[in-house]
């Protein structure tokens, strides 16, 4: 199963267009994002490759902003991580990866936790500033607010950062969050082609 999928920032300029593709071998996706971030423009691409149960596996990530950077970010199956081919013991209690710009990167996390209503769920993620390309371990904390078809909600409390509430759709990918980002459908794409 192959889908193209579309976010933008509410108040900054910006749009991410994330190409998710799963079979038996695991899940992948392929994103390009130009974003405003702190009033510096960035162009990033990233490549997220789960297992098919949606367990981390490998990051690449480049971004351009006065000039080109990446890394690359891998979990063995023993839970070891290695940053650019170097071991990262301070990341083992790490189960996921949180990009700072990226509205997907709930996915895998949310998916993993299948929580029903009123549950919750806490965890250490391997969080990753697309500024400075900082990688760091961080507590992470979902509890599901409601669950229905179609839509379902989600409270997300990330150290250092403000809580905010997660819509998302039967596959866990993000409807909208807070005042942060907002998926568009084909027809708004279509809409705004136009104009």
């Amino acid at each position: 199963m192959q889908q193209t999928l579309v976010w933008k920032p509410w108040y900054t300029p910006g749009v991410e267009t994330l190409r998710l593709s799963q079979d038996a071998n695991g899940i992948q996706a392929n994103s390009h994002l130009m974003l405003v971030i702190k009033g510096d423009s960035i162009v990033a691409n990233y490549m997220i490759d789960c297992d098919p149960s949606w367990r981390f596996r490998r990051l690449w990530l480049k971004v351009d902003n006065q000039g080109q950077r990446n890394i690359c970010l891998q979990r063995d199956l023993r839970g070891n991580w290695l940053l650019n081919g170097e071991p990262r013991p301070d990341l083992l209690q790490c189960q996921h990866v949180m990009l700072s710009a990226s509205p997907f990167t709930h996915t895998p996390a949310l998916q993993r936790s299948a929580l029903e209503t009123g549950q919750s769920d806490e965890m250490q993620v391997a969080y990753i500033d697309i500024l400075s390309l900082k990688v760091e371990s961080r507590q992470q904390r979902y509890q599901c607010l409601h669950r229905r078809p179609g839509e379902s909600l989600y409270r997300s409390q990330a150290e250092g950062r403000a809580d905010e509430e997660l819509s998302v759709d039967d596959q866990a990918l993000l409807l909208k969050a807070d005042d942060h980002y907002l998926r568009l459908s084909q027809r708004d794409l279509k809409v705004s082609a136009l104009v």
